[in-house]
């Protein structure tokens, strides 16, 4: 007999700008009644809009079990800030917590920042392959029972289990350790749109997830097999 696969439900709550967190908070609750596995909540800088990763930490609270996955742009992105942001989506979500890595691949986006111009997509899906690993590192840098809290003796880590992670990738290094304690998942779920070439190989060497958008069965499976 072929092995059986599982079917893991999604929904993109995203769209044209909505300014009211009500509204995101209606479309999860709707996938969560629905008993989809997560909703996914697009981001660029491209348009206009309300910051996904900080919709989605609203909408935690208010939800139980849904999983929650905003886009995250790498690009022009401290990657010490992006693994601190989906840590702490992780926890006001009760371990609910994914991220979605995406580039900026544009010359109007890269003027937004002033750092530095835009790049190929190569090179930029490289470096957010550097921030998955990264963020992985800092999420393992807390050891899992480093917090003591005791108030007794005023001490509230115990450094011995916080590591230095001493990254060095392509475009940026981290020291590490986290500021952030190690995630209720230990590491959120990452997610990496792999539809484009050169998302493929970052999309295979770091995501739990890979979304492929394609219109026949045809198109995705040859997407799979590259």
């Amino acid at each position: 007999m072929p092995a059986r696969t599982s079917l893991h439900l999604a929904a993109e709550i995203g769209g044209p700008p909505h300014y009211d967190a009500g509204h995101y908070l209606r479309l999860a609750r709707l996938a969560e009644n629905g008993a989809l596995d997560y909703v996914t909540l697009g981001d660029s800088f491209a348009r206009p809009g309300l910051d996904a990763l900080a919709v989605l930490a609203r909408v935690a609270p208010a939800t139980d079990r849904v999983g929650l996955v905003p886009t995250v742009t790498t690009t022009h992105t401290e990657p010490f800030h992006v693994s601190s942001a989906v840590a702490t989506l992780d926890w006001v979500s009760r371990g609910r917590a994914g991220w979605s890595a995406d580039v900026s691949t544009t010359e109007a986006e890269a003027r937004l920042f002033g750092r530095r111009s835009a790049a190929p997509p190569a090179a930029l899906w490289q470096e957010a392959g550097d921030v998955a690993d990264v963020s992985g590192r800092l999420w393992d840098s807390w050891e899992d029972d480093a917090e003591i809290r005791d108030t007794a003796t005023g001490r509230f880590i115990d450094r011995d289990k916080l590591h230095y992670v001493d990254f060095r990738g392509s475009t940026f290094t981290v020291k590490g350790p986290a500021i952030v304690p190690r995630p209720p998942q230990g590491r959120p779920v990452t997610v990496i749109d792999a539809t484009t070439g050169p998302a493929r190989e970052a999309a295979a060497r770091h995501a739990d997830v890979v979304h492929i958008r394609a219109t026949t069965p045809e198109q995705a499976t040859a997407v799979r097999d590259e």
